[in-house]
This record gives C-alpha cells, sequence and structure tokens, in this order.
C-alpha cells in the first residue's frame, strides 16, 4: 500500500481509489474519466529552509504565484518546485502528488475554496491513482495545514 493511503487509513478518512493509466499532465485527464472540474491539482514547492509545501488548488484553476509566496512567507523569487528527492521522500511520484499528507515537515496550503468542494479527486502517491475524498479532509490530516486565497 502506498504512503497516501497509509496516512488516509491511519486518519481514519473515508476515500474511493480509481486506478488508471499513467498521468503525466493535464493532457492526460482524460484518461482517468473522471470529472476534472471536481479535482484538487496538487503543486510540490521547496521553501529556502528546506520544508516541502504542497500547493492544493481546483483542478481548472490558474495558481497565482505570488499569493502562494506570500502564505508560505518567501518572496516570489524564492519559490521553487521540490526536487524529485523530496517528492520521492513523501512516498509521491511526479503525477501523482497529493495534498493528502501528515508529515510535521510539510505545509499543505489549500486554497481558501478548496475546503468547501465535497467530494473531490486529487493524486494518490503515484501516476496510476488517483483518490476520492471530501476535500475538507484535508486540513484535517495535514500536520500543518494552511488556507489562503492562492488562484486567479
Amino acid at each position: 500500500m502506498n504512503r497516501v493511503l497509509q496516512t488516509l487509513d491511519a486518519a481514519g478518512e473515508s476515500y474511493r481509489v480509481h486506478t488508471h493509466p499513467p498521468i503525466r499532465g493535464e493532457a492526460d485527464l482524460h484518461l482517468t474519466g473522471l470529472d476534472w472540474t471536481t479535482s484538487v491539482k496538487t503543486l510540490a514547492f521547496g521553501l529556502p529552509d528546506g520544508t516541502v509545501a504542497l500547493v492544493g488548488v481546483p483542478g481548472p484553476s490558474r495558481v497565482q504565484y505570488g499569493a502562494v509566496a506570500r502564505a508560505l512567507g518567501v518572496s516570489r523569487s524564492q519559490l521553487r518546485p521540490a526536487s524529485a528527492d523530496a517528492v520521492a521522500a513523501l512516498g509521491m511520484q511526479p503525477g501523482g502528488v497529493s495534498p493528502v499528507c501528515a508529515d510535521p515537515g510539510v505545509v499543505v496550503l489549500l486554497d481558501s475554496s478548496v475546503p468547501g468542494m465535497g467530494s473531490v479527486y486529487c493524486g494518490g502517491g503515484d501516476p496510476e491513482t488517483t483518490i476520492e475524498l471530501d476535500a475538507a479532509a484535508l486540513l484535517r490530516i495535514a500536520a500543518r495545514p494552511a488556507t489562503a486565497d492562492v488562484i486567479g
């Protein structure tokens, strides 16, 4: 079982697993057969102090990087994609980065609209897995949860 599913089980949260061909980017989303408009896409950032930030936004939305940087307390120029090693250390792979994370070294920053979205789809840790769960659970699970207006 992958770490995302282990985290959900340990938190006692309800979820459904959807498996599909590998997803590597937005162009592959049709392969899932799921409703992209009710998804939470997640971007992983490495911060100057070594913290990883997982930023979850509604799937169709555009991220405002300046707003993300302000919410995380860094300058826009310090906001960098997390390294492949940092993502792998969380038990995740590209194409499967998830906002489901209870690691105390990780900030889970959700756009303020996400917790009220109801049932959503999000990365399941690998490119072949999508998780369906209640969006509010993402804040309950995170060791360092935060919300801010980060979409345009």
